[in-house]
């Protein structure tokens, strides 16, 4: 919602100026950047998982994802998901 005093709405050039989001550290792409990203989650579910993908206690249903998806975004990240088994 906006509000204004009178009959114009006027913005201060400040306003549009962009500032970074503190703790937020520039590190290349947006695209590596979000590759990373999803590689962390994808290999924290594993790990939760004890490397099991499918089945209501596996990696995927904690992503909320399908068993197929995962394992292709699995394979286009180079996870490996026996690095996440325990005995």
């Amino acid at each position: 919602m906006i509000l204004s005093d009178g009959d114009a709405f006027r913005v201060e050039a400040s306003w549009l100026t962009p500032v970074p989001a503190e703790g937020v550290v520039r590190t290349g792409s947006l695209t590596a950047d979000l590759t990373q990203r999803e590689k962390a989650i994808i290999e924290d579910a594993l790990r939760d998982a004890h490397g099991v993908i499918g089945g209501a206690a596996g990696a995927a249903a904690k992503l909320g994802l399908p068993r197929q998806t995962l394992e292709s975004r699995m394979r286009k990240l180079g996870i490996n998901r026996y690095r996440f088994k325990t005995s």
